[in-house]
């Protein structure tokens, strides 16, 4: 056994000697304790560019919907002071990685916990979290800041009025896109008043009608820049409009039709042939290459009023007369020996009827008819109420339906606001009246105030709406779905031989809304409507003749009429309630807002919004304008009682006429779209 050492048992760590805490140097205080970032510099943190600390923001951790989120978590750092012995006497330091920890050591709150720098950290992901509800969130988090109340849902910003090209782009950038709206392309960002404020004319585009013949009616080319004009001496002028051309005051063409005014004209499909009514109780049929008559249509016992070819096929023509009825042409068939006209006499070429219409909007008589019941479309509120109006009602316009639909055509009448559906192909007695397909209903301000006319129909390009302009000084839109809706005569003939014929049904659907303009007047039956095709970069268009001496245009886009109602919703809201069977406040807030309530308009009550956002166009004629129609290159061609005939075009010309001003002749013959004030300022 050896002997003792005089030092004491012998250590368990053999020669080697006792290890003790590590002196902490101001060198090693340093490399501990100071960020890698403050030693390498700053250069580092300032390296980093606006878009990096953006994307530290973002992913970071959702520290706002903790519950404690205003405290800061203390980094864990490692106290030397603290030191732990091990049971075999070793002194080690805590283990700052181990997973399973028990709190070694008391650190004091106020010595930072950090890890040792000399150990690199791992990645960890996001810490999960839960997502508190709103209710629940609101009550355990500390606000921010200054609370704050909701404030309601702010109004809806109306768009402003573009006045170019810079505007309409600016407008496209904050989400107006080109969209689809009734078949065709158009640009949201466009106001309603783009589409009237460029037409101009001016003195190049100035015909005069010699002898001072009265110009009675137009119509267009399908296939050129031809058009035709009728007067009342019985003469047809075709007119060249094509811009290229260096005036439209020389005549192409001019041929003798008739003996008797020329009431209407009507190409056919390939612009081969021309026909036209005429006061003289005839049709012609013209072939435009020789400028001969080819047929005849002589059956009406007054002077015919419009003449319409068959969409698809120039052999079958239709025609209305003032003497009530509406005759069907074949031109392929011979009208014989019967139909000798005694103008014309025996050696002309004379068509025959395939179908007749006889008294098509007469009121038949029937000396019971129930109070309350519908004949025709017109009520009747007594059992001996006798009828105003004789069989030979005037018919005063035709208009077939798409070519997809060309056996369905249109008719109206001087009697009533009805617009009656026909089919070519149905058979009709001749022992009394034509029994329509479909009737439409009257509107109801009619029904209480009077009846009023139809002088013109017009048929949208995509064969939804039909358009007609009525005496009352308003143009009225229909659903041409609504036609098989409508009133169906034939469905309730009474079983009675004395009632057979007597049409009296339910009643159809009326018009669903209409136009109107403070220079939009009707005062006689020759102001005529026409409707240009939306084809191109141009868009659809309803022009109308005025009393007034300037025509009328109404865009046809039902999108603006949407604006035009959010427009008045503020009015709306100021006005007070409207009574069962009155007015709404909106129709009643038009009127109020318009000054062009005068005449039939402002007595009547409307049932169906009346809108009246159209642009005349001024200083083109002095009296009253009639007929008008569209170009093939979507120029407007008016006519009027002052022995002219206008073409109106489009262009940067308008814009210039309405702020040149008088001096210099500047405006001498020439005429442009009069709009608002201001619509002219620069952007």
């Amino acid at each position: 056994m050896p002997p003792s050492s005089p030092l004491g048992p012998p250590s368990s760590t053999g020669s080697r000697k006792p290890k003790k805490p590590p002196p902490i140097t101001p060198k090693r205080f340093t490399r501990f304790f100071t960020p890698r970032s403050s030693i390498h510099g700053s250069s580092r943190s300032n390296s980093i560019g606006k878009s990096g600390r953006q994307l530290q923001d973002i992913t970071r951790t959702a520290i706002n919907r903790r519950t404690n989120a205003h405290t800061k978590t203390p980094r864990k750092t490692v106290n030397f002071a603290d030191t732990m012995i091990s049971p075999e006497g070793q002194i080690r330091t805590p283990n700052v990685g181990c997973k399973k920890r028990i709190n070694p050591y008391m650190s004091p709150d106020s010595s930072p916990i950090q890890p040792s720098p000399s150990k690199r950290q791992r990645i960890s992901g996001v810490p999960q979290f839960t997502i508190l509800e709103d209710e629940d969130a609101s009550s355990d988090l500390e606000p921010l800041g200054p609370v704050v109340e909701e404030s309601p849902i702010p109004a809806s910003i109306l768009r402003t009025r573009t006045l170019g090209s810079t505007a309409r782009i600016l407008h496209r950038s904050f989400g107006g896109i080109l969209g689809v709206g009734r078949g065709r392309l158009r640009d949201h960002c466009m106001n309603w008043v783009d589409q009237t404020a460029p037409f101009y004319t001016g003195p190049e585009d100035l015909f005069a009608l010699p002898n001072r013949s009265m110009p009675f009616c137009t119509a267009s080319c399908n296939t050129n820049s031809l058009v035709a004009i009728g007067d009342e001496d019985g003469w047809v002028r075709l007119l060249d409009t094509d811009e290229a051309q260096s005036s439209v005051s020389k005549v192409h063409v001019s041929l003798r039709a008739h003996v008797n005014a020329v009431m209407d004209v009507e190409f056919s499909s390939d612009d081969l042939y021309l026909a036209t009514a005429s006061g003289d109780q005839t049709a012609h049929v013209m072939d435009v290459r020789t400028q001969e008559c080819v047929s005849i249509l002589a059956k009406h016992t007054s002077s015919v009023k419009q003449v319409r070819f068959r969409p698809g096929d120039d052999k079958v023509l239709v025609t209305s007369s003032r003497d009530g009825t509406v005759q069907i042409w074949d031109l392929r068939c011979s009208g014989g020996t019967g139909t000798v006209h005694t103008v014309w006499g025996e050696h002309v070429s004379y068509a025959s009827t395939v179908r007749t219409l006889s008294e098509a909007h007469a009121d038949s008589f029937v000396s019971e008819t129930p109070s309350g019941s519908v004949v025709n479309g017109l009520r009747y509120n007594g059992k001996s109420e006798a009828y105003s109006r004789r069989g030979d009602v005037s018919i005063t316009a035709v208009s077939f339906l798409s070519s997809d639909r060309a056996h369905l055509f249109l008719t109206a009448s001087d009697a009533s606001t009805c617009v009656k559906l026909w089919d070519i192909r149905g058979r009709y007695s001749s022992r009394g009246p034509a029994v329509p397909v479909s009737t439409t209903r009257q509107p109801e301000s009619h029904n209480r105030h009077r009846h009023f006319a139809i002088n013109s129909l017009a048929l949208s390009g995509d064969g939804a709406r039909f358009y007609a302009l009525c005496r009352d000084n308003t143009v009225y839109a229909y659903s041409t779905s609504h036609l098989v809706l409508g009133h169906a005569p034939e469905l309730a003939v009474s079983d009675s031989a004395r009632y057979r014929h007597a049409s009296i049904g339910k009643e159809g659907l009326g018009p669903i809304y209409g136009f109107r303009h403070r220079n939009f007047h009707a005062a006689s039956f020759f102001v005529k409507a026409s409707l240009r095709k939306a084809a191109g970069d141009k868009p659809e268009l309803l022009a109308v003749g005025s009393t007034d001496g300037c025509p009328v245009l109404f865009p046809t886009d039902e999108t603006f009429l949407k604006e035009v109602d959010r427009e008045h919703s503020e009015d709306m809201n100021e006005l007070p309630q409207s009574k069962p069977g009155s007015a709404s406040p909106f129709l009643r807030s038009n009127l109020m807002r318009t000054p062009s309530g005068t005449g039939f308009s402002a007595r009547m009550t409307d049932t169906i919004p009346i809108y009246e956002h159209g642009t005349p166009l001024i200083r083109g004629h002095e009296a009253e304008v009639t007929s008008v129609t569209w170009t093939k290159d979507g120029a407007l061609v008016s006519v009027g009682d002052d022995y002219r005939a206008r073409c109106w075009r489009e262009g940067p010309q308008a814009k210039e006429l309405r702020l040149s001003g008088e001096a210099e002749g500047r405006r001498w013959h020439s005429g442009w779209a009069d709009v608002e004030a201001g619509y002219d300022d620069e952007e």
